[in-house]
């Protein structure tokens, strides 16, 4: 049985480890995120009767499944507002979501800076076009609120637009955002590396404690 000031050591190193790696991650820290998990439709959605009439809207931009993953990105200034009793979620802004994979299960976030104070809320919808084409097609509709207060008479009342990133990401195997692969990738292997060298440290320990207590024992 190792010494309980070994074990006590071997916690503090530890943990030291696992801060070390959280600190690592803290600069990915950047922007507040807000984001809508949905399902495409497995086919042309021009029948539903909910359907969004795509006339009545002027989408700011698109983003489709089609494309490279690096072109699932949207950089745009979205237009604000304080709420009001007529619009409660201030600005509406669309961005048209094409060649979506039926029945693939999707994530689409918006991203802005915290030196940005906002509030957005994120739905989809379905269109009709009155024509059949390939793949899923859905708009992404994007509420949002200037949540800040100044001394600035004219920020308080036209609020600037915001900088934010509007992104597509579809899920592998329905469970992981495509995009963060990468991250889930590097997080096992540091579990599978913190595993051996957790082990070889309690080895380690376990080694200097019985020299010690031998030598205890010889005195």
């Amino acid at each position: 049985m190792l010494p309980c000031r070994s074990i006590d050591t071997m916690r503090a190193i530890l943990h030291a480890s696992l801060l070390l790696v959280l600190c690592c991650w803290c600069s990915l820290a950047r922007a507040n995120t807000e984001k809508v998990i949905f399902t495409a439709p497995d086919a042309s959605i021009r029948d539903v009767v909910d359907a969004l009439d795509t006339s009545t809207i002027n989408a700011i931009g698109e983003l489709s499944a089609a494309r490279e993953s690096e072109r699932l990105r949207l950089r745009v200034e979205l237009p604000r507002a304080f709420p009001t009793s007529e619009a409660p979620r201030g600005v509406d802004s669309w961005v048209h979501l094409r060649n979506l994979k039926p029945g693939a299960r999707y994530e689409a976030r918006v991203c802005w800076a915290a030196t940005a104070p906002s509030d957005f809320w994120l739905s989809v919808h379905p269109h009709s076009n009155g024509e059949r084409v390939p793949g899923s097609h859905l708009y992404l509709k994007i509420s949002a609120i200037a949540s800040y207060y100044t001394t600035n008479a004219t920020l308080m009342t036209h609020p600037e637009p915001v900088l934010v990133d509007i992104i597509l990401d579809e899920f592998l195997l329905g469970v992981l955002p495509r995009s963060l692969l990468n991250v889930g990738l590097f997080i096992a292997f540091m579990a599978v590396v913190s595993w051996y060298v957790g082990i070889w440290m309690l080895n380690w320990i376990g080694a200097v404690a019985q020299r010690e207590m031998k030598k205890q024992k010889a005195a």
